[in-house]
């Protein structure tokens, strides 16, 4: 498999535009990019979109590329219906990386004054962000006590020509990995790399075990080693066939407002670890291709974000629950609702399931448990299950004060309220679902389609 991002764009773009949408006229850089993919996904229709022309650039934009399921699923080689039950099998494939002598990422090399953050086309996103951010890029970083290697992602605002605004996960690796250097008085060393194969991203939006790099998580997805080189001006290895690399440190004890920024919530955020970039080294190849990820509510960002999460969330339930037969994290609640199926579940067991799920996943303040008619895909039937087969007072709890994801705007004190509602069928439930045959509902399906086709 070739590792070169602009090989993937040149595979997409050979399956036509519903795969590849390039947009020729010039775009500025602040906002329209992401209004394109924001109406796109309004609209319900998908594409990536490479902007070939971006006022005051040289260099082609890329978005939208995880806004489909279904190139998520291509990536990791398994059908869309099995993203979720599929993944246990794709993380388990681990390959270590490579080094290599060939690294296009180093076709072109600035360091120390020569480095300039202006000349790369780092959008505005939103009018509620407070300027230019960096959301592609996968951060590398090593343990600072044991040499591990690990992928991140983390929020970073353009401050300066070599200077970045960072806010990392405050309860995730790369975060662990500075408190724990900063109490040494030390720099955190990273690398920040662009325009990867998209199973490096997908890599850098897993968390792994503290102990296990997913680098080589990267390379089981590329069914290939992941080919690396030594960056320039720290030590660390970078990926060879990346578009762009910024290499710098984030020094200890250094704090500055950073932000607001548009986050997953859709609400725009001034929340931030306030930390400080310094870029030592910036690298990237000819012709650079700029990929960026559109922040906020966008499937860009959210698909990218639970393609690991959600099958590990499951895989560990189906341990306690084993009748659980389906889970959707729906869109329309961003990180905070998810929707759980179950066949026959036993008095009690629903309750059961839900207060697991408000464990295993502290972003969970709402979920949903249905019978296994119901597909939890398709909201319409999750909400006509609440309609018809439960009942407020007997069929939902809540419990107060428990921890929860510090941007959720309705927290307080970085607590929420999580709520379970109950969907099933009572034991003593009498009501028949109306019904039509199935070879009746082939055979109209297939003389509509007979009728839409021509």
């Amino acid at each position: 498999m070739s590792q070169s991002f602009r090989e993937y764009l040149d595979d997409l773009r050979a399956q036509g535009p519903e795969e590849l949408w390039e947009i020729d006229q010039s775009v500025p850089l602040e906002y329209e990019m992401t209004a394109y993919a924001m109406e796109l996904e309004r609209q319900q229709y998908p594409p990536a979109l490479l902007f070939n022309s971006v006022d005051g650039f040289d260099n082609p934009v890329v978005c939208n590329l995880f806004s489909s399921k279904k190139r998520l699923a291509d990536i990791l080689g398994i059908p869309e219906r099995e993203l979720i039950t599929g993944w246990p099998q794709v993380a388990a494939h681990r390959i270590k990386p490579e080094q290599v002598t060939d690294a296009p990422v180093k076709d072109v090399v600035h360091k120390g004054a020569d480095v300039d953050l202006s000349k790369f086309p780092f959008p505005v996103h939103f009018a509620s962000d407070g300027g230019r951010y960096i959301t592609s890029g996968v951060a590398i970083a090593n343990d600072p006590d044991t040499g591990v290697g690990n992928l991140n992602f983390t929020r970073l605002q353009i401050k300066g020509k070599s200077v970045m605004g960072a806010s990392m996960h405050s309860r995730g690796d790369l975060w662990d990995f500075q408190r724990r250097a900063e109490a040494r008085g030390e720099a955190l060393e990273v690398a920040i790399a662009i325009g990867v194969h998209p199973a490096v991203s997908i890599a850098g939006a897993t968390q792994l075990p503290i102990n296990e790099d997913e680098l080589e998580l990267a390379g089981g997805i590329l069914n290939e080693p992941l080919a690396v080189v030594p960056a320039e001006t720290i030590d660390l290895m970078i990926p060879a066939n990346a578009e762009l690399v910024i290499e710098g440190v984030i020094k200890a004890e250094t704090r500055e407002d950073e932000g607001p920024f548009s986050e997953y919530t859709g609400y725009a955020t001034d929340r931030s670890t306030r930390h400080v970039f310094n870029v030592t080294a910036v690298s990237h190849r000819n012709g650079m291709i700029y990929h960026d990820i559109v922040p906020g509510s966008a499937s860009d960002h959210l698909n990218l974000s639970k393609v690991s999460r959600v099958p590990r969330v499951y895989e560990a339930l189906k341990r306690i629950i084993p009748n659980a037969t389906a889970i959707s994290y729906p869109f329309s609640g961003t990180h905070f609702h998810c929707y759980l199926a179950l066949r026959d579940p036993k008095p009690g067991q629903a309750k059961q399931a839900m207060m697991l799920l408000f464990g295993l996943d502290m972003y969970l303040k709402l979920v949903v448990v249905v019978d296994d008619d119901i597909d939890v895909n398709n909201e319409q039937e999750v909400l006509w299950a609440l309609a018809t087969r439960f009942q407020a007072d007997r069929d939902s709890f809540v419990v107060d004060d428990v921890l929860c994801n510090m941007l959720d705007p309705s927290s307080r004190d970085g607590m929420s309220a999580k709520m379970g509602l109950d969907a099933t069928r009572p034991t003593d439930f009498t009501a028949k679902k109306m019904l039509l045959p199935d070879d009746v509902i082939e055979k109209v399906r297939a003389g509509i389609a007979t009728r839409t086709s021509k």
